[in-house]
């Protein structure tokens, strides 16, 4: 009886020890809150800035400076991230076209990788320990 008792207890501690050991490939560090944060708030204000669509010439060269502007945080984002984080900025950031009107074109290939990408971020984001909520990006369809 002492045995098995010896045993259970044994094995009892064995198993308390083996949950209590830290594997950081499996819990989420929130080291990237922060930019996580960050990139959400950059994406939103992005969307919002697109879907403002102006009506003057004025009113589009300041459209497209905000854009460009917009798109920028997204650099300096993948710049501080790490991990999958970081990984999934830089694939967004290296998928923007050169101009952000053609993110915005009817059946755009780089407006729908902007919002996979941007999805893509969210998942890691979340995966790191931070859940963003992000705005809708406007794709036009034919």
């Amino acid at each position: 009886m002492k045995t098995t008792a010896l045993v259970a207890a044994t094995c009892a501690t064995f198993l308390f020890l083996a949950g209590c050991s830290s594997d950081s490939s499996d819990a989420a560090s929130g080291e990237n809150a922060d930019t996580c944060a960050a990139f959400a708030t950059s994406h939103n204000n992005f969307v919002a800035t697109v879907k403002a669509v102006p009506t003057d010439q004025a009113g589009v060269d300041k459209w497209t400076a905000d854009k460009a502007a917009s798109l920028s945080e997204f650099t300096n984002q993948s710049e501080q991230a790490t991990g999958d984080v970081k990984n999934s900025l830089t694939t967004l950031v290296s998928d923007l076209p050169a101009d952000s009107l053609a993110l915005s074109e009817p059946d755009s290939e780089s407006g729908q990788k902007f919002v996979d990408n941007s999805k893509a971020v969210a998942s890691a984001c979340e995966a790191d320990g931070t859940a963003i909520s992000l705005d809708e990006f406007p794709l036009l369809k034919f």
